[in-house]
């Protein structure tokens, strides 16, 4: 009972004091009000941080929907990140590692593993007494930068075969022309097996000179948006005989997880387009929240913007001249949803309607011809410069492919590329790397899209650094104990000058 008792008379010793001290608040909050001073000022350090809205919203868009990873010869689950970047984003500022990565106080062990790299084509071509005839040599490029006179006179220029589109992607970006470093500055992707990742790096390579490639490109760690580096490249392209190019697009404020939104710089290249007389395509990625509903969206936005431009890529088919989009990786979503914008009963159809277009959806696997089919789209690509590696890339598929188009009036676009490597990113992906072996693989690429008399040939790539891909000029470069693949014992426009002499061909085939 004792006990009782006293437990109660500390309970009301509790009480009266909280009484005390809520009263004391009231009254301090009550005279705050009567003065001259703002709560804020009162609190100063223990004040809360506020909470911008906007800010919080675009977070919230940034969740990581599971989809294939792009881009290129691999199709691996990888968490893709769409990135809308803060307006206040100062120069050379630290940037938090990508989840998944190991921690700062690791960096040093990170360098030395990217160091160990070296995967080296080998090719039996020897480097020595090699000068480059257009272009730079590794010599004149000075902490991954280089005066960028023009690649080609309008002397060099061939004809530009506008039946021959090349992927070109317009995502990289460093700390003169973008505040930081864009997509050179790649992260390792691990393994999707836990086991199987622990055996390989993690980290991220440091431009200007480790940059996240196998091949380094004569430009240096170019941006995407540098006007210079834009003309540079359209002069290439018009070398090479290549008339459309089909730019990687994400909508407004989106990108891919390495990047930044890029849609602003549509308008310039369509402008330096005009002026080579190139023309732009349209293909679209798997943008976070990508449905048939905003596809719709996508196409009107970039009709309505675009449209009137005269590098606006139109292609006749069937009597009508059409925009023509690549869709990549269509098979994400089912063929009923597709087919209700896709086909003229469709619920939100878009066919006979100013907005209608060509709709080319990617084929992978062997499946995917009649859910493309079924889905509405008027043709298929198939992306990858892989031979062997999905069912859609291999040679030896595409007679049966080209016949399945011709037989349900699609268009069958076959892709193909000079070769295919991207250790550099996915060091655990060697086996799926294709050799270039001096121009051998892009000239059999070419010739088994030739037997198969197609209405379009596409290019991978342009410039998809990160896999080994691309077109663009490449130069010889040795970093620490790394050495860069390059085209030698060939100049560094060799491939655009292969891809010149089979656009002629193609040509003459038309």
């Amino acid at each position: 009972m004792a006990f009782r008792a006293c437990w109660r008379s500390e309970k009301l010793l509790v009480g009266i004091i909280l009484v005390c001290f809520l009263g004391s608040c009231l009254f301090s909050v009550y005279s705050l009000s009567q003065s001259d001073h703002t709560l804020d000022q009162v609190i100063g350090p223990f004040a809360l941080p506020k909470v911008d809205l906007k800010k919080r919203l675009a977070l919230h868009r940034t969740a990581q929907p599971k989809v294939l990873l792009k881009h290129g010869g691999s199709l691996f689950q990888h968490n893709k990140t769409v990135k809308i970047p803060e307006k206040s984003e100062e120069k050379n500022q630290v940037f938090v590692p990508h989840v998944g990565l190991v921690a700062d106080s690791q960096q040093q062990k990170q360098d030395e593993n990217i160091k160990e790299l070296n995967v080296v084509e080998d090719d039996s071509n020897s480097k020595q007494g090699f000068v480059p005839r257009v272009g730079f040599d590794s010599e004149q490029i000075n902490d991954g930068k280089a005066d960028i006179p023009s690649a080609f006179k309008e002397k060099d220029f061939a004809p530009p075969n506008y039946n021959l589109h090349v992927f070109y992607y317009p995502w990289y970006g460093n700390p003169e022309q973008n505040g930081k470093y864009l997509h050179w500055n790649h992260n390792l992707i691990p393994h999707w097996n836990k086991q199987e990742a622990k055996k390989w790096p993690t980290g991220r390579h440091q431009p200007p000179d480790d940059v996240g490639a196998n091949f380094y490109p004569s430009l240096g760690a170019y941006s995407s948006s540098d006007p210079a580096v834009i003309e540079h490249h359209m002069q290439q392209m018009r070398y090479a005989g290549i008339g459309v190019f089909a730019v990687s697009w994400y909508p407004p404020e989106q990108a891919d997880n390495e990047g930044q939104p890029s849609d602003s710089l549509i308008p310039a290249l369509m402008d330096a387009a005009q002026k080579y007389s190139l023309k732009v395509a349209f293909h679209i990625e798997p943008y976070e929240g990508r449905t048939d509903w905003s596809l719709q969206h996508s196409v009107r936005y970039i009709v309505d913007t675009y449209g009137t431009h005269p590098a606006f890529y139109r292609h006749t088919r069937n009597g009508k001249n059409l925009p023509l989009f690549y869709v990549y990786d269509s098979y994400n979503l089912p063929a009923k949803d597709w087919r209700n914008l896709l086909s003229p009963s469709g619920s939100h159809t878009i066919r006979n309607t100013a907005y209608d277009a060509i709709f080319l959806g990617l084929l992978v696997e062997l499946k995917h011809k009649n859910e493309i089919l079924q889905g509405g789209f008027d043709g298929f690509y198939t992306y990858f410069a892989t031979n062997g590696f999905t069912y859609g890339s291999s040679f030896s598929n595409w007679k049966t492919l080209k016949q399945f188009a011709n037989q349900n009036k699609m268009m069958f676009v076959p892709s193909i590329g000079p070769g295919y490597v991207d250790t550099r990113v996915r060091p655990w992906n060697g086996r799926n790397t294709r050799k270039r072996l001096n121009g051998k693989y892009y000239n059999d690429a070419f010739q088994a899209a030739f037997d198969v008399t197609p209405e379009i040939i596409s290019v991978t790539s342009f410039n998809e650094w990160h896999e080994g891909t691309q077109v663009e000029m490449a130069v010889p470069k040795k970093v620490g104990e790394y050495t860069y693949n390059d085209y030698t014992p060939n100049s560094p426009e060799f491939y655009l000058q292969l891809t010149r002499n089979w656009s002629e061909k193609f040509k003459n085939l038309q």
